[in-house]
């Protein structure tokens, strides 16, 4: 009993806090500061897919790379080779609110060029926050078919 209830607390905790409050900052059209909540979010949905602790410190670069490359793969994994999504938006949006400067955030209303999602403009990489939005829920019910269907542990977490 007590897996599946550790089950429903991830369920509860990905559909709640990571996809429903990503979709909040868009919809109140705070792109900007969704790609400091996506950029982490990879990491934490990658904290689920390894076998250390919620809490274990020094694994940001495995996790954001381990969700990359399981939970997103294609153009991702990509673009993730030598750490460059970790580096450019993981941490320099999260420790500085600046993106590298190889990278476009934009959402669809600002986006005037016509560019596409992980579209590689004038050497810079075109984010579109309504699609990698998207890509966060495909993720993340990638993640939870997983835990239920007993490919991956639960994990215990304090929420």
């Amino acid at each position: 009993m007590e897996t599946q209830e550790q089950i429903e607390r991830i369920e509860h905790f990905i559909r709640e806090v990571v996809v429903d409050e990503i979709t909040k900052l868009q919809g109140v059209g705070l792109s900007y500061m969704q790609f400091v909540i996506m950029g982490q979010a990879i990491e934490v949905l990658g904290s689920f897919l390894d076998n250390k602790p919620m809490k274990a410190k020094g694994q940001s670069a495995k996790r954001f790379s381990l969700g990359v490359k399981k939970l997103f793969g294609g153009r991702y994994r990509l673009l993730n080779d030598n750490g460059f999504l970790y580096d450019k938006l993981r941490n320099q949006m999260t420790h500085t609110f600046i993106p590298g400067s190889d990278l476009i955030l934009l959402n669809q209303a600002d986006n005037k060029n016509g560019y596409k999602h992980l579209q590689i403009v004038e050497g810079k990489l075109v984010l579109i926050s309504e699609v990698f939005n998207e890509d966060i829920h495909k993720a993340s019910e990638r993640l939870l078919e997983a835990i239920k269907n007993g490919v991956l542990s639960p994990k215990n977490i304090a929420y």
